[in-house]
C-alpha cells in the first residue's frame, strides 16, 4: 500500500491518486512513465518525484513519512512493515498525566506479546520501541502517549503513530474500543469479557497489596486490548 501511495506528491489529492491508480500506475516505479503521465507533473520522467520516496523505503526512514504523508495516510506504513508495527495499549491508575501512573505498558508484534511492569526494567520496553517503524495505539495521541513522554524519561516514540480511534471514525465507527470491537465482532476472552476499564485501577491496587492475581488479570485485560486493536485496523 505504501509504495502505491502518491498524496504526499505535490499538488496531488486522493482523487487524483485514485485517477493514478485507474490508470494503472499503481507503484512509484510506474510514476511517471511514459508520454501520458508527463501532464501529470511538470518535470520529465529522469527526475521523478518520488526518487525520495523510493530511496526513504530503502533506508525504512519512516521519519521521511511521517513527515510528507498526511496523519490519515499513514497507516499505510503499518501495512507496509507489518511484522514491525507496533501494537500498544497503557493501564494507569487514573486520567491525570500530573497526579496518576502508569501501572503498565503492553504491547505486540505479530503474535509476540511483551509487557512492562511499572517497578520494573525498562530495557525489553525500551528496545521495542526502537525495533518498531511504526506505533499503533487506540485514542493514543490524547491519553498513551502523553503519559509515555511524562513517565518515561528521554523515551524514543516512533515517527508514525496510527491512533485508530481517528482512522475507525473515517470508516463510520465511532465510540471506544470496545464498542467498535462488538460492532465488527471481535470477541475477549471470557476472563475478562465485561471488564470495563474502570476496573484496571483497582486490579493494580489489589496486586500492590499482594494479589497476584489480580496482576495476572491486569495483563489479560491489557492483551486483549491489544489484540482488539489489530481487528479494528484490519477491519
Amino acid at each position: 500500500m505504501l509504495r502505491s501511495t502518491f498524496i504526499h506528491l505535490k499538488g496531488i489529492g486522493a482523487k487524483t491518486e485514485r485517477s493514478l491508480w485507474a490508470r494503472g500506475i499503481s507503484t512509484w516505479e510506474m510514476y511517471p512513465s511514459g508520454q501520458e503521465q508527463l501532464s501529470l507533473i511538470d518535470q520529465p520522467a529522469s527526475l521523478s518525484p518520488l526518487s525520495p520516496s523510493i530511496e526513504a523505503y530503502k533506508k525504512r526512514d519512516m521519519a521521511f513519512f511521517a513527515e510528507n504523508l498526511p496523519s490519515s495516510a499513514l497507516y499505510r506504513v503499518a501495512l507496509a512493515f507489518p511484522k514491525e508495527t507496533m501494537f500498544l495499549d497503557i493501564e494507569t491508575t487514573g486520567l491525570s498525566i500530573y497526579y496518576d501512573i502508569v501501572t503498565l505498558v503492553g504491547w505486540s508484534f505479530g503474535e509476540s506479546f511483551g509487557v512492562h511492569i511499572n517497578g520494573q526494567d525498562e530495557t525489553e520496553f525500551r528496545n521495542a520501541l526502537k525495533k518498531a517503524k511504526a506505533i499503533v495505539t487506540f485514542n493514543g495521541t490524547m491519553f498513551d502517549l502523553k503519559f509515555l513522554h511524562e513517565h518515561y524519561d528521554g523515551l524514543e516514540i516512533p515517527p508514525v503513530h496510527v491512533d485508530l480511534r481517528f482512522l475507525a471514525k473515517r470508516v463510520g465507527l465511532s465510540g471506544g474500543q470496545k464498542k467498535i470491537e462488538k460492532i465488527i465482532g471481535f470477541s475477549r476472552v471470557k476472563d475478562v469479557q465485561d471488564m470495563l476499564g474502570e476496573a484496571a485501577p483497582i486490579l493494580w491496587h489489589k496486586y500492590r497489596r499482594g494479589e497476584n492475581d489480580a496482576l495476572r488479570r491486569l495483563i489479560i485485560y491489557n492483551h486483549e486490548d491489544v489484540e482488539g486493536m489489530k481487528s479494528v485496523l484490519d477491519y
